[in-house]
This record gives C-alpha cells, structure tokens and sequence, in this order.
C-alpha cells in the first residue's frame, strides 16, 4: 500500500470511529473543564479561570511546569510510567509525589493547564495569541508568589521554569519578554524558537498530518465533516483519537497520558514559527540565569543538528542526554529527568 492511501485509511479509520460516539455529551468522551466542573483545582488569574496545583512546601523556591502542544495539559508531568495515572480529581489518586511532581520534597511545585488545552477552559482561536499567553504565565507566577508572600511573609520575585516541548517556545518567549522573573531553566526537547530550527525540522521530519494542507486530503476530510466538527468537544475528541502518533522521529510512547487535547489552540498556529514577525530571541541576552537542556536519546539520534541550533540563543547551557527515549521523557523516565533537575538545581 502506498503512503497516501495508508494515511487516508489511519485517519479514515480513527475518524470513522469519532462518528459513532457521541462527544457532544459534557463529561462524556473529553472530560468538563473548570468552567463547567466546579470539582477541579483551579486559580482565577488574568480574566480567566486556569486548572491548577500545587504540591509541596511553598517555603521552598518556586518552580512552574510548562506542558507541551500546545493544546495539552500537565497530566503526563504528574503520572509516571508504570504507576497509575493521575486522575483529574485529587481526592481519587491512589498515587502521588511520582512523575515530576516527585520534586516537591525540595521545591514548591506548580503545574497549571494553559489557556484553551487540558482542563483549562476553551476559547475561541480569535480569542488567544502567543501575548495572551505570555500574560497568563506572567499572571500564574504572580499569582503564586504573592500566596507565598502571604502565606510566609518571604518577598520572592523569582521563579525557576521547566518546559517540555512546545512549553519551551512559551518560556522562551516568556523569558524574552520578562528575563528578570526567572531564575532558571530547565528544558526536555524545546520546540523551535528561531527559523532556522523550524527549517531544520520541517526538512528531517515526516507525519501523517503533513498532508493536512494538500487540497486533496482537505477536500475528503471536509466531505466526511471531520475538520468542520459540531461544537469544541467533538473537535477535541477528534484531536485525541490522533495525538501522539504522528511524528515517529520523536519516538513517543502514545500511552503517554493526558486529560484533553484543545483542539482549537493545537490547530490554530500558536507555533508561529514560519511567520515572518517570528523572532522570540532577540532579548535573551539580558537572561542571566542558567539553563538545562536535556534530550531523549532516541530523538537525537533522529534529529542529531536540532540541540546545536539552540546554543547561539542560550550560551554555555549545560547539556544531558537521557538514554532509551524519546520526547516523552518526562513521563517514561520522570526519575531520571527529575535528577537532572535536581543536579542542576542544587549547583
């Protein structure tokens, strides 16, 4: 068979399936977000309402999570291979302290869902931009500093960031904007920040999904109403009978759990990266704190240039390899990646 006809047979086969349930349902197929489940943690910051926890002794320094996407949400940052899933209610977890939330013996951990993805609640594509975003990070750090002010009477203006995947672009851009907020970073396999990353993985990757813009795919998927869905939560169903299998350069483990793909801010072009007005770096010299950057080996090996093209923007930063995975390091190996956060941390 060839590969056309495999790809429209996966996604006819996947999307076919979407068409027989019904995830209009609230709560049925893709869990409620915090504006209809009054049951989930949550924070009120910058005009929204944002799923989020803490873990921890909040006298302790302050690190904040970035999950990938975007679209997806920290589940995966607090489970860990081989223990069971965090559930989306905490009062049901039989586990706790694993994935990097085994961190919170040292530090105050703080994960939260980004605006549009995981459990945090939906928006409209006009409604969110890459500033939006940055407004809401900036809004969470203060959100939580100030609890630690109240809470301790310490004065913090810091906070230390690790970012996964795309959460890397945010914090970049994050730290291009406020280079002073952060102490430090600590990334797994950041998305692209410059063109030229961008170049270099549009020229040594393949995906299923690749084929989305050619007129003809678009033109079958459209007559069966499967990029044209009813209402968010089957757009978002639909994003999750996909999500993780469709870049085998990466080397994902596509059990890597997650609550909710937002589909609309996973479409939408949050990446931005072959825009033209992509330029994200060019105040990270004020940055002065360190940076972490580690990878899956499986993904090097795939992708041996792509680390290289980060160090102009992020000089001298320290480098670790994680042996037998891939971009979903975070989760398959959480003990590891969680020690060299700690070595990192503690130098």
């Amino acid at each position: 068979m060839n590969r056309t006809l495999q790809i429209v047979g996966t996604m006819a086969s996947l999307l076919t399936l979407a068409a027989c349930l019904d995830p209009d349902e609230a709560g049925n197929l893709v869990p409620e977000t915090v504006a209809e489940d009054p049951l989930l943690p949550a924070i009120e910051v910058n005009g929204t309402r944002l799923h989020s926890e803490a873990f921890g002794d909040i006298h302790n320094p302050i690190v904040v999570f970035l999950h990938g996407g975007p679209g997806s949400d920290y589940r995966a940052l607090i489970s860990q291979k081989g223990q069971p899933n965090a559930s989306r209610y905490p009062d049901e977890r039989t586990v706790t302290g694993v994935g990097l939330s085994q961190l919170q013996d040292e530090y105050y951990c703080v994960f939260y869902d980004q605006r549009g993805a995981g459990l945090s609640p939906r928006f409209d594509s006009n409604d969110i931009d890459v500033d939006l975003y940055v407004d809401d990070l900036d809004a969470v750090i203060d959100y939580y500093l100030h609890r630690k002010k109240e809470e301790t009477g310490v004065l913090d203006d810091q906070v230390t960031l690790f970012a996964w995947s795309y959460g890397g672009v945010l914090a970049t851009t994050y730290i291009n904007a406020h280079p002073e907020r952060v102490r430090d970073v600590a990334f797994y396999e950041p998305g692209p920040i410059d063109p030229a990353m961008w170049d270099y993985l549009a020229d040594n990757m393949t995906s299923v999904f690749g084929q989305l813009d050619k007129d003809w795919l678009d033109e079958y998927l459209l007559s069966h109403d499967h990029i044209t869905p009813d209402t968010h939560s089957r757009f978002d169903y639909q994003m999750t009978l996909g999500a993780g299998r469709a870049f085998p350069e990466f080397h994902e483990d596509p059990n890597t759990p997650f609550w909710r793909i937002g589909a609309v801010v996973s479409t939408m072009g949050l990446d931005y990266g072959p825009s033209v007005d992509f330029d994200i770096t060019q105040n990270l010299d004020a940055f002065e704190g360190g940076v972490l950057v580690m990878a899956g080996a499986l993904t090097v090996g795939e992708l041996p240039g792509y680390i290289d093209l980060l160090r102009p923007h992020y000089p001298g930063f320290q480098y670790v390899e994680i042996a037998d995975v891939g971009h979903t390091g975070p989760w398959e190996k959480a003990d590891d990646v969680a020690a060299e956060i700690r070595r990192f941390l503690s130098r």
